[in-house]
């Protein structure tokens, strides 16, 4: 029976006390009587949590470390006009609060119980909704999107769905190549009849086409290589997305600040634009640090970046990163290996290569890692070229890559001093490869997909005669879908493979192979921990990685609630999948299978997502990780 590795249990409560601490570290203007509980009663249409959310007066809540909610009169007066239009917003105009009070809690002179009564009344359904002015095909379109919103007769009126309707439809118009397209709207209300009567209008103008494009404030940056990242050409039909795909290019060249595109303020029919530049600093300084924490990892690292835009002309881009980190494995706990690591590398990056729009990229750097059983250091080197088509949905591109690293500090009992029983690990260690990919991405918004798919292939091939000791070939191809349901729910998929094959009875290398676990892979296991694994003399199991996988993932977004402007979505998911020494062995009877559940939230750093995996089979011996049944990730970002 393999040993239990001990809980990093200390590091979790020491995390706790950290969060408390910062949790109390501010509170609210102190009015010295605090809210014990807030009680909202009479509401049969809405839920507590609806209503508390618009409210000031908040109850403290009963976990450790929980700030103290104070009551504030004034605030509270307030709240009870708050209680009035959120109903009015919701199509509820006679509802009223009856009664409200604000008690001493018994044996407590410093906190109070308030208690809120309503009285909700009858709703105001939609009587008619009337479509005045839209294009013939525009207006079915509009209809549909009625539906959608249930701003239909028979449901009733809300407020904010009429408001994100009218918005949408003007988005619609444009998109339809109407430039100058909008659309307005009233909402008449008989408050005796309960009934209201919506009248959208559209003035969509002419269908527009582009004309000619002209840059000003580009001051020394040529004017060609700007007309490169215009994703329109004269006479093509007004689409606000090629207006956006050609703001975003000219952003991402990080030479200037401000990008504008203008059309002429009167209404035509051919309309140009004009693409107003200002220049920005051509120096960026980037500085991070952060915390990591993995089942079998902990560490603390450092990012310092150094670009510079427009180096020596023609908009190359020379970057400087270093991140150095400090490695415990498996826990500061229960520390069984630890030391420095960094990744360390300098990149020159040349837009326009060939007159195109291909960018070419030239890399040198030296890493310094740490891994379960051995730690390496040594140079890399990477020579690439890629090219976006299709308006940037279409990306291919290629790269020679080379890596040389020298292995020490190895666990012999299971490399046994670094022979060719390192499963591919040669001391020192000489990788060279060619590698070729195509993305095609056609997806709503790439960061927080809720529409849309994702298509891309990856493939390698190493060979001693570019410069390495392996001779090997890989492919990795992989699928996403995502489809809503709803407004506030989305189905997302994902699928991939991964082949490799050697050749001249080699092993394949170490450091190429596929490992799966971690937030964005498989969700039952903890980074790279679901692979071939190899066992020391003291028990510990050790993932050196396998030459074939495969992974599906499932999962169901749900906007839960909105807190603070933004939501609050409850993840469930599944994920099958696995990774064997050879591909034949991939058996998809016989996947490891996990569900679990997280919890996101969409911060100003991004979708900051936790949760956890449950392990349902395949927690025998033989297995990776036997008796591992459950992971937990924190992370920025979706899982995919």
């Amino acid at each position: 029976m393999a040993p239990v590795r001990p809980k990093p249990s200390l590091r979790y409560a020491a995390l706790l006390l950290l969060v408390g601490a910062l949790a109390c570290a501010h509170d609210d203007l102190s009015t010295g009587v605090s809210v014990h509980s807030l009680d909202i009663r009479g509401n049969q249409s809405f839920s507590d949590g609806d209503l508390e959310d618009v409210l000031a007066t908040k109850a403290t809540g009963w976990w450790p470390f929980a700030s103290t909610k104070w009551f504030d009169q004034a605030a509270f007066d307030l709240d009870l006009k708050r209680v009035t239009a959120f109903y009015a917003d919701h199509g509820f105009f006679d509802a009223r609060v009856v009664s409200h009070t604000v008690t001493p809690r018994a044996g407590h002179s410093d906190q109070v119980d308030v208690v809120v009564t309503v009285q909700e009344a009858s709703p105001t359904n939609i009587a008619a909704v009337d479509f005045v002015g839209f294009p013939p095909a525009e207006e079915a379109r509009a209809r549909k999107e009625a539906a959608s919103w249930s701003v239909v007769p028979g449901k009733r009126f809300d407020y904010g769905s009429y408001a994100t309707l009218k918005d949408r439809l003007g988005d619609r118009m444009k998109e339809a190549g109407y430039a100058y397209g909008q659309v307005t709207g009233t909402v008449e209300i008989d408050r005796d009849k309960h009934a209201a009567t919506i009248r959208l209008e559209s003035q969509p103008g002419p269908l527009v086409h582009l004309g000619q494009f002209h840059f000003d404030g580009n001051g020394r940056i040529p004017t060609w290589k700007l007309a490169n990242r215009v994703a329109f050409k004269p006479g093509d039909a007004y689409d606000p997305g090629d207006l956006a795909t050609t703001q975003g290019r000219l952003y991402n060249l990080g030479v200037f600040s401000s990008v504008r595109l203008e059309l002429p303020p009167t209404p035509t029919d051919v309309a140009d634009v004009a693409i107003h530049l200002k220049p920005g600093p051509l120096h960026e300084v980037r500085v991070g640090a952060g915390l990591g924490a993995e089942r079998i990892r902990d560490e603390v690292r450092a990012r310092f970046e150094y670009t510079i835009n427009n180096f020596l002309g023609g908009l190359r881009r020379l970057r400087l990163r270093l991140q150095p980190a400090y490695v415990v494995i498996p826990s500061v706990s229960s520390p069984e290996r630890s030391g420095l690591a960094a990744e360390n590398d300098v990149t020159l990056t040349q837009p326009d290569m060939f007159g195109t729009r291909a960018t070419g990229t030239a890399l040198v750097g030296y890493d310094l890692g740490i891994a379960e059983g051995y730690q390496f250091h040594g140079p890399r080197a990477q020579l690439g070229l890629e090219r976006p088509f299709v308006h940037d949905r279409l990306l291919v591109g290629g790269s020679w890559n080379l890596q040389y690293l020298n292995f020490f500090d190895v666990d012999t009992d299971v490399f046994n001093g670094a022979s060719q029983q390192f499963y591919g690990f040669e001391n020192p260690y000489r990788l060279a490869y060619l590698e070729e990919f195509a993305q095609l991405d056609l997806r709503n918004h790439p960061l927080d997909p809720t529409f849309g798919g994702y298509l891309a292939v990856h493939a390698e091939e190493g060979d001693p005669a570019l410069g390495g000791a392996f001779h090997y070939l890989k492919l990795s191809p992989e699928a996403r879908v995502y489809l809503p349901l709803g407004h506030r729910v989305v189905v997302a998929g994902r699928g991939l493979l991964g082949w490799i094959r050697s050749y001249g009875g080699e092993e394949s290398p170490i450091t190429r192979r596929f490992r799966l676990g971690g937030p964005s892979s498989h969700r039952g296991f903890g980074f790279g921990r679901l692979a071939p694994q190899a066992r020391a003399t003291d028990g510990t199991l050790i993932p050196y990685g396998g030459d074939g996988e495969v992974l599906f993932s499932g999962d169901l977004r749900i906007d839960a609630k909105k807190i603070g402007g933004n939501w609050l979505d409850v993840v469930p998911f599944v994920d099958a999948g696995d990774v064997t020494p050879s591909f034949d062995q991939l058996d998809l009877r016989h996947l490891h299978v996990a569900t679990g559940l997280s919890l996101e939230y969409t911060t100003p750093i991004g979708i900051v997502r936790a949760g956890a995996g449950v392990r349902l089979n395949r927690l025998g011996p033989g297995n990776p990780d036997p008796g591992e049944r459950f992971a937990f990730h924190i992370t920025i970002g979706e899982a995919f």
